[in-house]
């Protein structure tokens, strides 16, 4: 399994450029990115989807040079999202808890080896069909790597946030993406005005699919769908070899916050991927107890206010 892109070093700069510290492990052939993360009780290290690990012996490895890394930076537990799908008993037995996912456990893949008339074949009939028609419909769609323009994505995600109770990602944030020169804003435009954006990140091969939003006033032109289809087509043009969906619901219950746009990746064809989760590798025992106390302490108070 490749290394995934919140472990290279494009996205290890980005981290500086919030502000984190970050540390990296090699061992042999593979290596592994840390970020020292801070809570109220002291520092623990965040690895995002990683360790990239074979097999048990090789994650058994990764995680005790993870501990005593741990152990120097006074942090007092290591929270890692190993891509290999263990199962839990496997890792249970080499001392990780499970904890809330950070990142998604599941997610959709597209194969862009395969002809460009196959993934058309495979993708819902009517996502070609619009695709190949908008410019019929005076829609246009252009790619920029321009920080500035990052507010047009950023309005868009924050009505949408607001409308499906979300909290979206920060423009502060989007905009140093940008600026550390990984990411490509999309923006779909009508007449001239943006009615759909969305971020993509290229690393080693593989677009991810990351942010994306569209104007509901125009929510008839299917825009969203529009841009989905020329960001995958432009990935196999450019040789890029998987489109990475980003995060999927396994649930069968339409009434899952995430199932409406699950069904709307998987109309595009390809196949779902599981990684193993987030586990937690306690370091100082007493402490991480203290701070499992204080977090479910937050979430019942949180629970409390919405009901409010």
């Amino acid at each position: 399994m490749e290394q995934h892109f919140l472990q290279s070093p494009a996205w290890e700069e980005y981290e500086h450029l919030e502000g984190h510290r970050t540390f990296r492990i090699t061992n042999g052939d593979s290596s592994v990115m840390a970020v020292l993360e801070h809570t109220v009780l002291g520092n623990y290290l965040f690895i995002p989807y990683g360790p990239t690990a074979k097999n048990k012996v090789t994650l058994e490895t990764t995680l005790f040079a993870l501990k005593k890394l741990a152990q120097e930076q006074d942090a007092f537990f290591v929270r890692l999202e190993p891509t290999t799908p263990f199962p839990a008993t496997e890792l249970k037995t080499l001392g990780l808890r499970k904890s809330h996912d950070i990142n998604p456990a599941h997610t959709w893949i597209l194969d862009l080896t395969q002809p460009e008339a196959q993934i058309f074949a495979d993708m819902e009939k009517e996502k070609g069909h619009l695709w190949r028609n908008y410019h019929k419909k005076n829609i246009t769609i252009r790619q920029t790597q321009n920080p500035a323009e990052v507010d047009i994505l950023v309005t868009m995600l924050d009505k949408v946030g607001s409308q499906n109770h979300f909290i979206p990602q920060k423009k502060v944030h989007l905009r140093r993406q940008l600026e550390a020169g990984f990411a490509t804003l999309y923006i779909v435009e009508l007449k001239g005005e943006p009615i759909a954006a969305a971020l993509v990140y290229d690393h080693n091969g593989v677009r991810y699919y990351a942010h994306a939003a569209a104007d509901y006033e125009h929510r008839k032109l299917a825009a969203g769908a529009i841009l989905l289809v020329q960001m995958i087509v432009d990935a196999k043009r450019a040789g890029m070899k998987t489109f990475d969906f980003w995060g999927i619901t396994i649930s069968s219950d339409k009434n899952h916050p995430w199932y409406g746009f699950t069904e709307f990746k998987k109309s595009f064809g390809g196949k779902q991927v599981d990684y193993a989760g987030t586990w937690d590798l306690p370091v100082q025992k007493l402490r991480y107890c203290c701070y499992k106390i204080v977090r479910k302490i937050n979430r019942a108070r949180r629970r409390l206010w919405h009901r409010k």
